[in-house]
This record gives structure tokens, C-alpha cells and sequence, in this order.
């Protein structure tokens, strides 16, 4: 069972200080702005296509905006709760690593949030990413994903200890940022409740990688895409030192 797997029962209690229509009102004002306005959805809907939809919180968020949304997680126990969570809304879940992306057809629109992409701690792989929405991504379609910043990594989590304790689940989470390699471990001692006042324990590390502007942009530019514009921690401005998050659009060219 991957951490994933075991956290997602619990991940939305863990994620409770997340606004998903706040992400998604953010994500969307990006779309109108850079004039993605029609797509290949139901009666002229953009297709949207969430990597790392997780427990489903934002896709559902933009299914209400709006979009013809597709929920993509490497964890099938997240997309349990995420189709739990969509009720009447036609949104399609697939289990797939992101990285080995495989697809039916062409999306208007990829969005890959919560520091999801930090995740990929191999260049290949998000290379590989980038090069596969020139069969899955329209041209002139967008992907927009954020990523957490050297202050993040550095700053707040840095080499700290965390905890979460709640009546069903406890997290403990002893962070490490190692600033000569870019890579951040979170080892992870999870308890969930199993009935009878009894709890299974899981342990896990996850590991992200931080990644300079200049690196993204060497690897957008590799895979003949083009940056179009960065934010900063959900602000339609440039980022600056003390953001948590960076925003890229990316876009795939008309030609």
C-alpha cells in the first residue's frame, strides 16, 4: 500500500485548510485571460484534464465552473473517495501515473496542482510529460501547474518536525531538505483507525524535488512549448521571494 493509498481515507481531514474553489476560481481566471474559450467538450465545453486529481476536491470544483473534467492519480484509493465525492457530476477518473500519460483524445486544458509536479523528482519524467500534450494537448491548449518554492522547502517545512492528531488518524512527519541534492523527504508514521480501539500503523517517505525557474524553462523549451506567463502564491503577479507557490502556464503553439 503507497502512502497515498493509505492516507486517502483521511486526506481531505489532513488537506482541511484547502479552498478548492478558490484553486479552481484561480485556475480558471488563467484560462479566460490567455483566451481558451471553447473546446472539444460537450456542446463547446473545454476539456479539462486534472494530474494528480487526488480525493477529487478541485476536479469537482471545476466540473461546477463549467469544464468537462478528467480526474488522473496513480492511487485507486484516492479515486475511490474522489468518485465517492462527485455525486451526479459526469467526471471521468483514471488511475495512471502521470508520467506515463494515456489518454482517449485531446485536452483543451491540463492543470496539475498542489505541488504535484515537485512530486516528479526525475527531469526525464516531467520531460516525458511535456513531450506526451503533443498527442494529448491541443495546440494553443494550456498546462497549468504549480510548484513550491525554495523558501517552502527551506523556510517553512526546512528540517522540522510536524503532527497532525485527529480522533480517527495521527501523522507525525519529520521533514528534511537536503538544499545540495534539491530534495525534500518527509518521513511519514501514520496511524488509522482499524475498529475497537485498535490503529494499523503505516510508515512512508515522500520525496519532492525543488526546481528552478531556469530548469523548468530549459525543459519547456526542449519540448518546443512556451512559457506564457508565472505568478506567485495565487496572485495574478509576479512571484517574489516570499511566495509558498509558483504558478506556470504553459502552452502548446498554434503551429
Amino acid at each position: 500500500m503507497s502512502a497515498y493509498d493509505f492516507l486517502a481515507g483521511f486526506y481531505d481531514t489532513f488537506q482541511q485548510g484547502l479552498d478548492p474553489i478558490a484553486w479552481a476560481d484561480f485556475v480558471d481566471r488563467i484560462v479566460k485571460k490567455y483566451n481558451v474559450l471553447s473546446g472539444d467538450g460537450d456542446k463547446g465545453r473545454l476539456l479539462l484534464c486534472d494530474l494528480g486529481c487526488g480525493t477529487g476536491a478541485v476536479s469537482c470544483a471545476f466540473s461546477d465552473l463549467g469544464y468537462d473534467v478528467i480526474g488522473v492519480d496513480s492511487s485507486s484509493a484516492m479515486l475511490d473517495q474522489a468518485r465517492s465525492r462527485c455525486g451526479k457530476r459526469k467526471i471521468l477518473w483514471l488511475c495512471q501515473d502521470m508520467a506515463e500519460l494515456d489518454l482517449f483524445g485531446t485536452m483543451d486544458v491540463f492543470v496539475s496542482l498542489l505541488d504535484t509536479v515537485n512530486h516528479i523528482t526525475s527531469k526525464k519524467d516531467i520531460e516525458k510529460l511535456l513531450r506526451s500534450f503533443y498527442c494529448f494537448l491541443n495546440p494553443g491548449g494550456l498546462f497549468i501547474f504549480d510548484l513550491a518554492t525554495k523558501k517552502h522547502f527551506e523556510k517553512t517545512l526546512g528540517n522540522e518536525f510536524f503532527y497532525s492528531i485527529e480522533d480517527d488518524f495521527t501523522v507525525l512527519w519529520e521533514n528534511d531538505f537536503d538544499e545540495k541534492k534539491g530534495l525534500n523527504t518527509a518521513s511519514l508514521t501514520m496511524f488509522a483507525s482499524a475498529g475497537k480501539e485498535l490503529f494499523e500503523r503505516q510508515d512512508a517517505e515522500i520525496v519532492e524535488r525543488y526546481y528552478s525557474d531556469e530548469e523548468i524553462r530549459a525543459l519547456v523549451e526542449k519540448c518546443h512549448l512556451e512559457v506564457v506567463g508565472v505568478y506567485g502564491d495565487m496572485k495574478m503577479r509576479r512571484p517574489n521571494e516570499n511566495d509558498e507557490r509558483v504558478f506556470y502556464i504553459i502552452r502548446r503553439p498554434l503551429i
